[in-house]
């Protein structure tokens, strides 16, 4: 009778029950594995009994990064509010809205200067010019009406935020605007 057989057998087993037990001692505790998202392999024994097991392939899980809500865009400060008054001298920097007057120094030969519409872009401004002179730098749009025999000319410039430009003695400013309201500095110009 051939007993090399059964003992093959028992030997088959015993080495399967080895690597199964080798391979279970080196896999990351319960909850570890599914949180990385590594499954660890293992390769049969090698030359020297112990098990050898092959790196395990990393997988990096994709990581969704969640959309932050971005911040709510903020007026700038405005060192004189919303006191229009301020700008009579020639110098401020106000708060403002549509249909805010904001009166100026004749000197500067633009007069009462009208807000005619704000958005979070830009600023409509319309004033009559009170010399027949007009000198711009660019920085807003202008629109010149006149003058004419016995009128005034006027001026209405649509001006984007952070806009900045000088009409005849006066400089302005948009330092920004949100929903309706818009913050301007008006100084002398250079």
């Amino acid at each position: 009778m051939d007993c090399s057989r059964p003992l093959a057998h028992v030997l088959l087993g015993t080495a399967a029950a080895v690597v199964l037990v080798s391979c279970s001692a080196q896999e990351p505790p319960p909850g570890d594995a599914a949180a990385s998202g590594t499954p660890a392999t293992a390769s049969p024994t090698s030359s020297g009994g112990s098990p050898a097991t092959s790196p395990a392939t990393s997988a990096t899980p994709s990581t969704s990064v969640s959309a932050t809500p971005s911040p709510r865009p903020s007026l700038p400060g405005a060192a004189d509010g919303g006191n229009r008054r301020a700008c009579a001298d020639g110098r401020c920097e106000i708060r403002v809205r549509r249909r805010a007057q904001i009166p100026l120094p004749a000197r500067y030969g633009i007069g009462p200067i009208q807000v005619t519409g704000v958005s979070s872009r830009e600023v409509t401004l319309f004033a009559p010019l009170n010399t027949s002179k007009f000198s711009s730098d660019g920085g807003c749009s202008p629109t010149i009406t006149g003058p004419s025999l016995g009128a005034p000319g006027y001026i209405s410039l649509t001006c984007p935020v952070s806009a900045k430009t000088v009409i005849n003695k006066m400089r302005l400013e948009v330092l920004g605007a949100v929903g309706r309201t818009a913050v301007l500095r008006i100084r002398p110009a250079k």
